[in-house]
């Protein structure tokens, strides 16, 4: 480039006149003018590098003059206002925009003034290293302003900033107040002192335990620089930072106080407090003012912090521990009735003893017939009869449950000289080998089950890990979108999160300035998110709570008559939608019918809901409730299950039928017929619960029922009747279940042989 090109860009066009917006800029490059650290003014050149609108550049000399005057700068001002003209020229001529490039050039502008100085007055060798110190500070104080205004100029439109933006936000500010460093009230009140404590204290109220950690350290040691005690000042506004930002739960009073805390903890340590730059009055100055700012002006204050800090990963934090906490809350109710159905469970003992009973007839003999004169006749010339009256008192035992004079066949009594004795000691005799085989076999059963069980909850719990893991995320970029969106309803989000789960459903968390404008909110969310959007809660932490809208609903109805000359129906019958958009219909057939089926089949339906509410997979659940209908020792219990889990985000229908009775589908035209894979639950230690999936659509209709529905009428072709009652165009479910269930109980003829239960399900999009 050549001179005449290079006198063309620096032509009076490129300098404006001022207006009084241009106060405030100048002003604060005034208070970066004043700070300084051991004498050094490095901060005026590098605010006038970074910040400084150049076409008023006259009007920042004018403000660093002014500065390093009333700073205590004498001579050496030169040096930082031809620092200053030297970047100026720099910026007109170079138009490449490099942070690096121009903090390189910031530094050497200022290297470059201080060399033009030392022409002047040179002490020594130690001058040109300070002037060296001085330029590397003055480039990355370049890069901090740097940061931060672009920050200030984009934080509209942002909801987070970075760890750095953070560092350089509390950075600067320390600067300014640094600025207004030698300015003091009575009795001798450092003003800087008290703005640098209340900066801090709105660090730690507005931001995270990590942001207010950097910005006490930072803003401690910017606000002592000058002074040899800095490292300590900043380890004490570090500490205090600290304890304001853990007691901000209980508001600007409480991080007023955890501020004073950490302070008097760290002054304690500190020894001599006189040789601090910042006074204990000060401190309490500071914390008082902070304590005493209206919540309106907070707010203010808390809408930039919000916006760039808040939304860290704490939030994240903050929603996986909720989350996780729910969960194990619904787990333990599972467990809760899993353990109430063992409860209940009756003591009475296993009658299915070991046929072997030599053991017990040798116990018997010894105890009775030793010293007995009719001894080797009975048991040598006469074993066959002997052994067949013993067999008859122990079948007359099995069968009373206790042997005694009275019920003594008379074939034993008239040959058996000691039968009074024989009577009591084979009473107890036989009372304890039943105990020993009852327990030998209620080991051997309970092990197994148990054990069985033990690996259910490992495989529950590591299906709980997963879904933790995978099963959800933050969408950051949604987050920042709505409170953009917000903005132009006057709406301000002081935290935003956006939850999607593995299945789609999304979860948002705003608190925002207007709550009451709840409509706004949703439309915004659901421009957004691009779904349907509706409230849900309000949590403890006084967030409001957001959720998507499935794509489908559920129009269900269930009849239930019950069995001829019964007073109770033994099937039951539940539906219920869990949080993750599943919607579950069970009907569960007991064994039998009456009181007994009954409490077979609402015990199952009670578990089946606790776990699949709490988060169980379908196949894991099945399994549990097997497991615990197995260990129901004093009676056979077992129980048909017709699941069908319909996944209202999709449509996908799955089909898990225990021992039960087959359902029908209608979709579209077509008539489909879903048939049961495996035997009742509680029969054997293991069953097969594979499901049969299909996908279903708005206007597909399912008929769910029990075999005393389903076997109603006669010859081979039964269920006809039902596939075409689906085929019929019935406006609700009410009417479809109220229609099959009168024309089974038609087909019947007059006598209803079992409980009958249909559900009738039709899948409708919203």
């Amino acid at each position: 480039m050549n001179l005449p090109e290079i006198n063309n860009r620096l032509t009076v066009d490129n300098l404006r006149a001022p207006n009084w917006r241009d106060a405030l800029i100048c002003g604060m490059l005034f208070l970066a003018s004043r700070a300084q650290v051991l004498g050094m003014f490095p901060f005026g050149p590098a605010f006038f590098a970074a910040c400084f609108d150049k076409s008023i550049a006259y009007l920042g000399v004018a403000s660093m003059a002014l500065a390093l005057i009333t700073g205590g700068a004498s001579m050496v001002i030169v040096k930082y206002l031809t620092s200053a003209l030297v970047f100026w020229i720099y910026s007109r001529v170079v138009k490449k925009n490099s942070v690096v490039l121009d903090s390189v050039a910031a530094g050497g502008s200022l290297l470059l003034g201080g060399l033009m100085f030392m022409l002047y007055r040179f002490d020594g060798i130690f001058d040109l290293l300070l002037l060296v110190v001085e330029s590397v500070i003055a480039g990355m104080m370049y890069i901090i302003f740097k940061k931060a205004e672009g920050f200030m100029a984009s934080r509209k439109t942002r909801m987070r900033a970075a760890q750095d933006e953070i560092i350089s936000i509390a950075v600067s500010a320390g600067v300014l107040i640094t600025g207004l460093g030698g300015i003091a009230i009575p009795p001798g009140i450092g003003i800087a002192d008290v703005l640098s404590v209340y900066a801090v204290l709105c660090i730690a109220y507005h931001t995270s335990l990590t942001a207010a950690g950097s910005g006490g350290l930072s803003i401690g040691f910017l606000a002592s620089m000058s002074y040899p005690s800095a490292v300590v000042t900043m380890g004490i506004f570090g500490i205090s930072a600290l304890f304001a930002n853990l007691l901000k739960g209980f508001g600007r009073f409480g991080v007023a106080l955890g501020f004073l805390a950490g302070g008097s903890i760290a002054l304690l340590y500190a020894g001599n407090t006189f040789d601090l730059p910042v006074s204990i009055l000060e401190i309490s100055l500071g914390a008082s003012f902070f304590a005493l700012t209206p919540k309106k002006i907070h707010d203010m204050i808390g809408t930039l912090f919000t916006r760039s800090i808040k939304l860290e990963s704490l939030d994240a934090d903050v929603r996986v521990r909720e989350y996780l906490t729910m969960r194990l809350e619904k787990t333990a109710e599972a467990f809760k009735s899993l353990e109430e159905c063992f409860a209940a469970v009756s003591q009475k003992r296993l009658k299915a003893y070991n046929k072997e009973v030599g053991a017990l007839f040798d116990e018997t003999a010894d105890r009775v017939c030793d010293g007995c004169p009719n001894a080797v006749k009975c048991w040598q010339k006469d074993f066959a009869r002997t052994y067949k009256n013993i067999m008859l008192l122990l079948s007359t035992i099995e069968e009373k449950g206790i042997l005694t004079l009275d019920n003594v066949p008379p074939a034993f009594r008239e040959r058996c000289i000691r039968t009074e004795l024989f009577v009591v000691e084979f009473n107890h005799v036989y009372e304890l080998y039943k105990k020993q085989l009852v327990r030998v076999g209620e080991a051997a059963v309970s092990r197994d089950l148990v054990a069985r069980q033990y690996r259910e909850v490992a495989a529950l719990m590591d299906e709980m890990a997963g879904r933790i893991t995978e099963g959800f995320e933050f969408k950051e970029s949604a987050e920042n979108e709505i409170a953009n969106e917000l903005v132009k309803y006057d709406i301000t989000a002081f935290e935003v999160s956006v939850v999607e789960g593995a299945n789609g459903r999304i979860e948002v968390y705003l608190r925002v300035n207007k709550p009451s404008e709840r409509q706004k909110i949703i439309s915004v969310l659901e421009e957004v998110l691009e779904t349907p959007m509706e409230y849900d809660e309000e949590g403890s932490d006084a967030a409001m709570r957001f959720v998507s809208r499935a794509k489908y609903s559920v129009d269900i109805a269930i009849r239930q008559t019950r069995r001829d000359f019964s007073d109770v129906s033994g099937d039951g019958a539940d539906s219920f939608m869990s949080e993750d958009y599943k919607y579950y219909i069970v009907i569960a057939d007991g064994m039998g019918s009456g009181k007994l089926a009954m409490s077979e089949s609402h015990m199952t339906l009670r578990l089946l809901r606790e776990f699949l509410m709490s988060g169980f997979a379908v196949k894991t659940a099945l399994d549990m409730i097997n497991s615990a209908l197995c260990l129901k020792l004093d009676y056979e219990s077992f129980s048909t299950i017709d699941l069908l889990s319909i996944d209202l985000m999709t449509g996908i229908c799955e089909f898990y039928k225990i021992g039960s009775a087959e359902s029908v589908i209608l979709h579209g035209a077509n008539v489909e017929t879903i048939f049961s894979v495996s035997l009742p639950v509680g029969i054997s230690e293991g069953i097969h619960a594979e499901s049969q999936t299909k996908k279903l659509g708005d206007g597909d209709t399912i008929l769910m029922m029990t075999d005393g529905v389903s076997e109603a009428g006669f010859g081979t072709a039964r269920t006809d009747w039902i596939k075409k009652e689906i085929q019929k165009p019935f406006d609700v479910m009410d009417e479809m279940a109220e229609a099959v269930m009168e024309t089974a109980v038609k087909k019947s003829r007059g006598t209803i042989a079992d409980d009958m239960t249909v559900a009738a399900v039709r899948l409708v999009e919203n």
